[in-house]
C-alpha cells in the first residue's frame, strides 16, 4: 500500500512539473513571436551659433592672455643670465654663515645637495627672481618678484642664519 501511494504521489508531481514547463514555454514563445517595436530615429542636432567675444567694448576673450597697456615696472629681467642658485626653490636653500673678503660681506648658502655657495648683495637666488638686498651676520634680506593677478609685485623675505644643532 505504501508503494502505491508513493507511485501516485510521484506521478502527480511529474504531471504538475510538466504542465508548468509547458506554460512557461508557451509564454516565452508568445513573447518571442511578437513583432519588434520600431527603433526611434536619431534626434537631429541643432547647431549652436558661434559666439565671438566682443573685445572692442571693454570685454576680453577669456581664452587670450591679459595684455597690459603699459610695461610693468616690477617685471623681472628675463634676458639676464640665470645664476646657479636660481635653480632651487627658496625654501630648499639654507643660510649657514657669512665671511668678509676685503670690503665685501658674503653669505654662505647651503644647497639641497649640501654644497655651499657664496653670494653677495645683488646676486639672485630662488625660482621667484629673488635678489639679495642686504646681508648681515644674522640674516639675509631678499626681494622676490612674483606675478599676482597678471601684475608683477615685489615681496620682501628675511632668512635667518641657521645655526647647526
Amino acid at each position: 500500500m505504501k508503494i502505491i501511494i508513493l507511485i501516485i504521489l510521484a506521478l502527480s508531481l511529474i504531471a504538475c512539473g510538466s504542465s508548468e514547463e509547458e506554460d512557461l514555454d508557451k509564454y516565452i514563445y508568445r513573447i518571442e513571436s511578437r513583432p519588434p517595436k520600431p527603433i526611434e530615429p536619431i534626434p537631429s542636432i541643432i547647431a549652436m551659433n558661434k559666439f565671438i567675444f566682443p573685445e572692442n567694448d571693454g570685454r576680453r576673450s577669456p581664452f587670450k592672455p591679459k595684455i597690459q597697456a603699459q610695461p610693468d615696472r616690477y617685471a623681472p629681467n628675463t634676458n639676464r643670465p640665470k645664476q646657479p642658485l636660481e635653480a632651487f626653490a627658496l625654501d630648499s636653500l639654507k643660510f649657514v654663515g657669512t665671511f668678509k673678503d676685503g670690503g665685501t660681506l658674503w653669505a654662505l648658502i647651503s644647497q639641497p645637495s649640501h654644497l655651499v655657495s657664496r653670494i653677495k648683495v645683488g646676486d639672485y637666488l630662488g625660482k621667484d627672481y629673488g635678489q639679495v638686498m642686504s646681508i648681515n651676520e644674522k640674516s639675509l634680506d631678499i626681494e622676490e618678484t612674483v606675478q599676482s593677478e597678471g601684475k608683477w609685485i615685489k615681496r620682501k623675505i628675511k632668512i635667518d642664519l641657521r645655526v647647526p644643532h
